[in-house]
């Protein structure tokens, strides 16, 4: 009687949740540490999708067993693995790296077959950052080592060709005031926008030539990734359940240019795409075969968004929601 009356005390006072129709469901002990697997049910669409794409290195470079030199050289990748889901029959589109950034974001490489620069092949077509506007989201592009907003050529550490905002004279104005310099891995932007729990609809998150592995051993994008997805995955907008986060590369080591991924098993476009959501069960695989398209397909089918872009659209395009369980 006593405890029965000290927990309707305490409840009419505020200092004891109880049930609310609408409400999540608690959480487990787990969501305060684990990355994945805290949520028994996911919602129908998600309030925040991140995307952080990494370079040019095949899903056996950074997958292995325990003691493997994949294990060895990204241990953190291979623990994140474990503990979320890994689509092990990923696919590139093509090489090199600007048409896989173009399909990523608009259904399609546009015909471009180089690396070419916004200048030399601007884009003029609808992208996911149209929809997500469309749709009265926000997106932004945090871009690591970028001198200046919207950045169109290449500086440093930076490179234009991995921040496809930049091609599209559509999204200028937009541009402008979200293609930003991310800062750290440590402070600025990304992790400002993470703690105060203002992510957007659409986040890209785009490593400079050091931490994206295309110039600095596998070490150096595993340590930079150690810190990045915690950080997004301890932030408040995570911890509410409704964000999904993706780690994928845009195309395996080797390969040559033009070939066309979709027409061979060959190793150089065999690509390790993780997805870290709240209702992923950790070590979830997903054997079916998913390429870049349907990395797009899954992102806007979870913002609620049902007119797909390009091959998105595609029969053959398969979702990877049901199979991660988000």
């Amino acid at each position: 009687m006593v405890v029965a009356v000290v927990a309707a005390t305490l409840l009419a006072i505020g200092l004891l949740a109880g049930p609310a129709e609408g409400l999540p469901a608690p959480l487990t002990p787990a969501a305060t540490t684990e990355p994945c697997g805290w949520r028994d049910t996911a919602p129908a669409t998600y309030r925040h999708v991140v995307w952080i794409v990494l370079e040019n290195h095949s899903l056996e470079d950074l997958i292995g067993p325990a003691g493997s030199t994949a294990a060895t050289a990204s241990p953190y990748l291979n623990t994140l693995a474990r503990d979320c889901g890994l689509a092990t029959n990923g696919w590139a589109i093509t090489h090199p790296s600007l048409p896989n950034y173009l399909a990523q974001l608009t259904g399609r490489t546009g015909g471009v077959r180089t690396d070419c620069t916004p200048a030399a092949c601007p884009q003029r077509r609808r992208t996911l950052l149209d929809q997500v506007r469309r749709h009265g989201g926000s997106w932004r592009v945090l871009a690591e080592s970028m001198p200046s907003a919207c950045n169109r050529v290449d500086s440093g550490a930076y490179v234009a060709r991995h921040n496809v905002t930049t091609y599209f004279a559509s999204l200028s104005a937009d541009c402008r005031r979200w293609d930003l310099p991310m800062g750290s891995a440590t402070s600025g932007r990304l992790v400002d926008l993470v703690r105060a729990g203002r992510l957007p609809t659409f986040l890209l998150v785009v490593p400079n030539q050091c931490h994206n592995t295309h110039d600095c051993p596998l070490g150096a994008g595993d340590r930079w990734l150690s810190r990045v997805v915690p950080l997004i995955t301890a932030g408040p907008d995570y911890r509410s359940g409704r964000t999904a986060l993706f780690v994928t590369w845009d195309e395996g080591s080797g390969g040559y240019g033009g070939e066309r991924c979709a027409a061979t098993r060959s190793r150089s476009c065999h690509v390790a795409t993780l997805v870290v959501t709240p209702t992923t069960s950790p070590g979830t695989r997903g054997a079916r075969r998913y390429d870049t398209y349907a990395l797009l397909e899954t992102t806007e089918r979870a913002l609620g968004i049902h007119t797909l872009l390009g091959h998105a659209a595609d029969p053959t395009t398969a979702s990877m929601r049901g199979a991660f369980g988000f």
